[in-house]
């Protein structure tokens, strides 16, 4: 939301006490004539930015909202400020993790390569400052750390799809047939003062169960799996779910304050992308002798980056091709594609490449267009899709000393190319490198779309490396939905 105030007189502002002014991005002051500041006792100062002070939740009685037990990514979207509540992978405190990656142990040279990860990681509190502020931060008067300070409430994040839309010619609603539209939730609650009545307060636009909330004793309380919220039919504004404590006096006139805030992202028709991909599964001739020809394998991997992809609400309508190269010489020992038994797919930096040399994918893409032509399909059926290319061999891209360095796979524009050792996030992750969202170790200064960094294999979002260590990534944080969306075609 914007404000632009126009004073064609003269414009005072006076307080009595400070003022201040907050903002997440610039603060930009401009003058015909000159700018004059001035501090009668202790001069004029630039520092660090601080935080604005945070709005409060007054109930004596607060409501968490987390993604229901065993959550992996699947059924909906789901961001929370991590804060080291429990032993589970990635949930370590983001206060700790959010930072600037560094080439040097010395936080002397900020990296600048987007693909880098081990580098030193440095924390970054004006980073962490504007974080608190993606998920909405309010203090909590009765809750103190043990500096003294009040503890914070970060509201969540959920994506889902509606379960009815509007017939554009009746305005009537009707079944909407996505997936994604239902949600189950735990509660983590923690109670001073128990109230007389917790409970959801109602949203036109969701149906949630139950409504109200049990136990609301005094004490913690974490409630596995415990409310279903359906998404009933499409908004355009975000919307916030509340969660209201209610107490009553000895008259039996009733307060109610909030406990709790679970924000849902706008889930409207313009928001809602749906993008076309081709899976190619490649069949390549044996690279080594007595080896047989082996044609890459894509089963259930559709389902897979579906998955994933729906928590930026992206839609995938995906078909699948073959392409058969066991015959072209190209594709066997001492072909432009193999160099020692395995795939050599690009060059890097291309300027070794030979003469001549195309890339895999759009060697492979030219051979399609081929394929489609002789079958009388016309050969630009696919130019708008976002293509995979599965492969049975192994390999990567050829380095300076001409040797192949092994990947999973890689993302070149709108193609991405799967070897066999990818996992089951590799599709996706490559897939939303398309979409333009760059490592989560990625330095803004790297990839401005790199809005915040964080520590190396220390979270479980898809563009981490923390299958290295190995574990499962499964989750898009809020942020990179926003991105990931505005960039899909």
């Amino acid at each position: 939301m914007s404000r632009t105030r126009i004073v064609k007189g003269t414009y005072n502002k006076i307080s009595n006490e400070n003022h201040n002014m907050y903002s997440q991005e610039s603060i930009i002051s401009r003058a015909m004539k000159w700018i004059s500041e001035k501090g009668n006792a202790k001069g004029v100062s630039h520092n660090t930015p601080s935080d604005p002070p945070p709005s409060e939740i007054k109930a004596k009685c607060i409501v968490h909202f987390r993604s229901k037990n065993g959550w992996q990514g699947e059924d909906y979207g789901f961001d929370w400020m991590r804060l080291g509540e429990t032993s589970n992978f990635g949930d370590v405190d983001y206060e700790n993790i959010i930072a600037k990656q560094y080439t040097d142990a010395t936080y002397t040279t900020l990296e600048r390569n987007i693909n880098e990860y081990d580098g030193s990681f440095k924390k970054a509190p004006v980073l962490y400052s504007k974080l608190k502020q993606i998920y909405g931060v309010y203090s909590i008067p009765w809750k103190k750390k043990a500096d003294g300070t009040l503890e914070n409430y970060y509201c969540s994040w959920l994506s889902l799809y509606p379960s009815q839309i509007k017939d554009s010619k009746t305005n009537q609603l009707t079944a909407s047939n996505f997936k994604n539209t239902k949600a189950v939730l735990s509660l983590n609650i923690e109670v001073d003062e128990e109230p007389d009545v917790l409970k959801f307060k109602e949203n036109k636009f969701f149906k949630i169960s139950p409504m109200e909330i049990s136990p609301k004793t005094k004490g913690k309380h974490n409630l596995k799996d415990f409310v279903t919220i359906e998404c009933l039919e499409e908004f355009s504004n975000d919307q916030v779910i509340e969660v209201i404590a209610v107490k009553k006096d000895n008259a039996g006139i009733e307060t109610s304050e909030v406990a709790g805030r679970l924000k849902v992202w706008a889930n409207h028709a313009a928001k809602r992308k749906k993008t076309k991909f081709l899976i190619i599964e490649l069949k390549t001739p044996e690279l080594t002798p007595g080896a047989t020809s082996k044609t890459g394998n894509s089963v259930g991997q559709k389902e897979l980056f579906e998955n994933y992809l729906r928590q930026a609400l992206i839609e995938a309508d995906v078909e699948t091709e073959t392409i058969d190269v066991s015959t072209d010489s190209h594709f066997k020992a001492g072909g432009k594609y193999v160099i020692g038994g395995k795939i050599a797919a690009y060059y890097q930096p291309s300027g070794n490449a030979p003469s001549g040399f195309v890339t895999l994918q759009n060697y492979i893409y030219d051979k399609l267009k081929t394929q489609l032509k002789n079958n009388k399909i016309p050969e630009a059926k696919y130019d708008n899709h976002y293509i995979a290319i599965y492969l049975g061999e192994s390999g990567g891209f050829v380095d300076a000393s001409n040797h192949v360095v092994a990947l999973n796979g890689y993302s070149n524009g709108r193609f991405v190319v799967l070897f066999p050792t990818k996992n089951n996030q590799t599709a996706a992750h490559e897939f939303l490198h398309s979409f333009a969202l760059p490592h989560s170790f990625t330095n803004s200064e790297a990839d401005a779309k790199a809005q915040f960094t964080y520590e190396y294999a220390k979270t479980e979002n898809i563009m981490d490396y923390s299958h290295h260590i190995p574990e499962t990534r499964y989750n898009l944080w809020k942020w990179q939905w926003m991105i990931a969306n505005t960039n899909t075609k």
